[in-house]
């Protein structure tokens, strides 16, 4: 059987029903507590100029709760920056004129320094200044997102879907940011609705509705910030929210008890448990406030024009009153009145480099609560010397989040698992995920979870075997955050003495087929749960999935089995099941090789042209990868038709051996192919899939 029909058989004859890089420096621990022994907050200090102090010592600081002075009990400065940045750890190398760019790197949760969510409020957008707002989130993911930052990029109105996760990988970020749109909201079209026109905030009877029309709104906000603030509890690194609005109104609330005011209140205990620092920025730049073309003027008299630049000047610092709260009950920055809104960015991003951890013992009854509701306590934190100014949050709730359990359930330890975008916990499953054209049964994206059976707990039963209970959670969601085919299942494992064996030295793998109707970026995302230890791990992986319609060239993923490891597969594939089996992929699903072992990989040419004689005319290179840094370049022999093939549906295939001088670690291969009968930019496609190199 050939290599490359033995490759694709792996994927097109199942129908089954479902890394480490060399040690780095290890990132501070950015925990904040807030309990019944500790409470800590985060503080950043600059001097006159704007300038970051770190040199400071605990004597410096005074800190109060609740205008009661506290003794300080633990202290330091803790640096999230790189002091000088790892040359092999580019955030992407360089592409080379006359190449397809580098496939983008793999990075591991000890390299994660600084943890960021990039919160789009298009709730309280107007249409106008959402372009500026894309083109700067665009600018950050290309030109000022550092190796190890991870991040999201998230839309108030659409919550966290599956292209709003938190990731390294900057093909999900301008794929999340392609879906920030306009959408009808408290704010309209323009910052200022035109003069005589009736899209503006009521008057009259109408206004009342109006009000509570945008209070509901801006309660909506809030609460799709305090939810993108709780799924960063357990993330790692220096965490912050860059929140672009233009409207957090508190004006109409009639009571510090408000709506508006009391979901603020809640978003800064949110931030102070979760250690996120919240920086606000307004989009509208430097505003003009005077009357534009767009207003119609022609009912008003000249003292009633008069007055417009001054009744929109105080309507903009009416919307900027909750923008500049929910900054300073953070400790974050509220930047306004510019129109450079990269540079703002990159301003609330490097405010993440360095900041002091100060900790107190609180007083006794700050945790008792009044009529059954946990009471709200002030922090202040001063420095000593003149000159230097402090930022830091403004307090917390009297309710010990350290005293909380997690929950412990079947279904809460699998949603955990799920929300994590790395492998947390004693559970560590590799998926292997990729796009495959089955040309009679469609498009789909199959799936290949790995788990290492070593990590479970298994019995031994008196007849010899042994068993085992997991539970998995998988699907793949579209860019909408739709889910497709779900899977929610226990597996009862059993497996005797030799079978046993195998699994312990191979692993095992489940698959899943999910057919998917239209193109676009999907996320895969798996979690693995021990029954009987409650311990548990997740994995995920992005696709993209192109339009075959459109007639371009295409690739699918790209499959890698190691050939010393398995002899040759039967033409029908591996054995099928409705439940996880002993790895027999030849490390397909687990993508870790050892040095000196001989790889195949497979793949599928779509859409290529035809010439004379019914061929195609393609060149293929094949590249390695390792730390962002191109290790090896070889081309390969281009697939051509055969008496049964279809041009527009290729299998190819190619080998490689993996050198001893490799160093361990996560490599990149990437396929080049470039059909020289096609013009033009997608004349030549890439697809790319890492792996280990263990030592």
């Amino acid at each position: 059987m050939a290599t490359g029909n033995r490759l694709a058989a792996l994927f097109t004859g199942w129908a089954i029903a479902f890394a480490q890089n060399p040690a780095a420096a290890p990132v501070p621990d950015t925990v904040i507590r807030i309990d019944v022994n500790l409470v800590q907050v985060d503080a950043v200090v600059t001097d006159s100029r704007d300038r970051r102090v770190t040199n400071l010592r605990a004597a410096d600081f005074e800190i109060r709760q609740d205008g009661k002075p506290q003794p300080v009990t633990s202290f330091s400065y803790v640096s999230t920056k790189p002091a000088t940045p790892p040359a092999h750890r580019a955030a992407q190398a360089k592409p080379v004129k006359g190449e397809p760019p580098p496939p983008p790197p793999v990075f591991e949760p000890t390299e994660v320094r600084r943890t960021m969510a990039l919160v789009v409020d298009d709730l309280g957008l107007a249409n106008e200044n959402l372009p500026p707002v894309r083109d700067a989130i665009r600018n950050f993911i290309d030109e000022q997102m550092r190796p190890g930052d991870l991040v999201a990029i998230v839309r108030t109105s659409a919550g966290m879907g599956a292209l709003q996760q938190f990731t390294t990988d900057k093909r999900l970020l301008h794929a999340a940011l392609d879906r920030v749109k306009y959408v009808t909201n408290r704010v309209g079209m323009s910052s200022f609705a035109p003069l005589g026109s009736s899209g503006g905030r009521g008057r009259g009877g109408d206004a009342r509705f109006n009000r509570d029309r945008e209070d509901s709104m801006t309660v909506g906000s809030l609460g799709a910030i305090q939810y993108v603030v709780n799924s960063m509890t357990g993330l790692p690194g220096r965490k912050s929210l860059v929140l672009f609005t233009e409207d957090i109104r508190v004006l109409y609330q009639r009571s510090p008890d408000g709506v508006i005011a009391g979901a603020i209140q809640r978003l800064n205990d949110a931030a102070s448990r979760a250690g996120v620092v919240i920086h606000s920025v307004d989009p509208r730049g430097v505003v003009d406030y005077s009357s534009t073309s767009a207003d119609n003027t022609s009912a008003m008299s000249g003292r009633r024009i008069g007055r417009v630049a001054g009744q929109r000047e105080q309507q903009t610092v009416y919307s900027q009153q909750g923008m500049s709260e929910v900054a300073d009950s953070s400790g974050g920055l509220f930047l306004q009145g510019t129109n450079d809104l990269a540079g703002a960015l990159r301003e609330a991003a490097e405010d993440s480099d360095g900041y002091y951890l100060i900790g107190y013992r609180p007083e006794a009854g700050t945790f008792e609560r009044r009529d059954g509701e946990a009471q709200f306590h002030q922090v202040d934190v001063k420095v000593k010397e003149a000159g230097l100014h402090v930022r830091t949050r403004e307090g917390f709730f009297g309710e010990p989040g350290g005293d909380r359990p997690l929950e412990r359930t079947r279904e809460a330890e699998l949603n955990r698992a799920l929300q994590s975008p790395f492998a947390a916990g004693p559970i560590h499953p590799r998926l292997t995920a990729v796009f495959w054209n089955l040309q009679q049964g469609g498009a789909s994206i199959d799936a290949l979870l790995h788990f290492d059976a070593k990590e479970l707990k298994w019995s031994n039963e008196p007849d010899g075997s042994h068993k085992a209970l997991i539970d998995v959670a998988a699907a793949a969601f579209d860019e909408d955050g739709l889910a497709l085919a779900p899977v929610n299942a226990t597996f009862p494992l059993q497996l005797n003495s030799q079978e046993y064996g195998e699994a312990l030295k191979r692993g095992m793998v489940y698959g899943m087929r999910i057919p998917v109707t239209r193109p676009g970026p999907y996320q895969v995302r798996v979690a693995v749960r021990d029954a009987a230890t409650e311990g548990s791990g997740s994995a995920e992986q992005y696709v993209e999935v192109p339009d075959l319609a459109n007639g371009r060239l295409a690739l699918s993923g790209v499959l890698l089995q190691e050939v010393a490891a398995q002899p040759a597969l039967p033409d029908s594939g591996v054995p099928h099941g409705p439940a996880p089996r002993v790895d027999v992929t030849g490390g397909a699903a687990g993508r870790t090789f050892h040095r000196g072992a001989i790889l195949n990989y497979g793949y599928q040419v779509l859409n290529a042209r035809t010439g004379a004689g019914a061929q195609p005319e393609l060149e293929v290179q094949a590249r390695l990868f390792h730390d962002g840094e191109q290790v090896l370049a070889s081309k390969l022999p281009p697939p051509t038709t055969g008496s049964a093939s279809d041009p527009r549906n290729l299998a190819a295939s190619g080998r490689m051996t993996l050198g001893s001088d490799l160093a361990p670690g996560v490599y990149v291969l990437q396929v080049a192919v470039t059909d020289k009968l096609a013009t033009g930019k997608f004349s030549t496609v890439t697809e790319s899939q890492d792996f280990e190199i263990e030592p």
